[in-house]
């Protein structure tokens, strides 16, 4: 049995990582390479892809596997 990707949870995740270290939206930007305007959009749309996943797994210091179930 297949799990799908839910990307709202995604980006959930990645803002309660955020939040959880008081970090500002444009300091995460600036650390995974992105604009302010697309991390957003991550947050409140979620995201499928993989690759952008692991990128904040490694801004964050976690697992991309804790992202994707949501586990904080």
């Amino acid at each position: 049995m297949s799990k799908l990707i839910d990307s709202r949870l995604i980006g959930r995740t990645i803002k309660t990582l955020r939040l959880s270290r008081s970090w500002t939206q444009q300091y995460v930007a600036d650390t995974v390479g992105y604009t302010v305007r697309n991390l957003r959009r991550i947050e409140n749309e979620g995201t499928s892809s993989i690759d952008v996943v692991n990128m904040f797994a490694d801004a964050f210091d976690v697992s991309a596997l804790d992202i994707l179930n949501g586990c904080f």
